[in-house]
């Protein structure tokens, strides 16, 4: 969706499907603008060696398939990691484990594959967002199922994107605008407003610490506005 389709202050047009992979009912096609993402939650059982403690764990993995974006991206493999996916799927994870009581999901680690289909900016928040789809539904299958007997979602984690283009303040920016925008961020946090992450900063030299606030805050308030965008696409957390 073009800019002047919509507000400065408002994210893109969002599509949600879900059981896209036949037999997963937690996969999930999400499209914001046109960005979109694959993302798909399993569970596991075990955790990594290196955690000894009686918690369970989540972790994410993130990658651009070679059509995403033009010209064609080689395919990663081991051998060559992919430094920008490795922050990305680092990020995901981190923002994942901050919704999460791990303490509920002894024995278990919840994974998330995030393939990106087609990139317009904001794939690492979009990414984020269809996390929150699809772990809802893979908790809910698993509460049903009596793998968890307690609902282990603690917050809603989200992300948006905002920044300063030609001295307008934006939210959810795509390809063009973030990079052109002298400032741009992602900003990871609840719908009530909590924050959990904040990465980005200013291209071109620093600013007063009253537009940084001012960009953080309007990307709040485009995670508020996301949130209910999703409402009837998350399954609500048990009390």
């Amino acid at each position: 969706m073009a800019r002047e389709d919509r507000s400065n202050d408002a994210p893109r047009s969002i599509e949600v499907s879900t059981g896209i992979i036949c037999g997963i009912d937690s996969s999930v096609q999400y499209r914001c603008g046109n960005t979109t993402i694959l993302c798909v939650a399993s569970l596991e059982e075990g955790t990594p060696k290196w955690n000894t403690k009686p918690s369970g764990w989540a972790t994410a993995d993130y990658q651009m398939m070679p059509y995403s974006v033009t010209p064609r991206l080689d395919r990663v493999s081991h051998r060559s990691p992919d430094g920008r996916a490795t922050e990305i799927k680092r990020l995901i994870g981190r923002s994942l484990r901050a919704g999460l009581d791990l303490s509920l999901m002894p024995g278990y680690t919840i994974r998330v594959d995030c393939d990106v289909l087609h990139a317009d900016g904001g794939t690492r928040t979009a990414s984020i967002n269809a996390c929150a789809v699809a772990v809802s539904l893979l908790i809910q299958q698993h509460l049903t199922s009596g793998i968890f007997a307690t609902d282990p979602r603690r917050a809603l984690i989200l992300g948006m994107s905002a920044g300063i283009l030609d001295q307008e303040l934006l939210v959810d920016l795509d390809y063009e605008e973030d990079s052109s925008a002298s400032l741009d961020l992602n900003l990871i946090g609840t719908s009530t407003g909590e924050v959990v992450e904040v990465v980005g900063g200013c291209e071109r030299g620093p600013v007063a610490m009253e537009t940084m606030q001012s960009v953080i805050d309007a990307a709040r308030g485009g995670i508020v506005q996301v949130s209910q965008m999703l409402d009837e696409h998350l399954v609500a957390m048990s009390p």
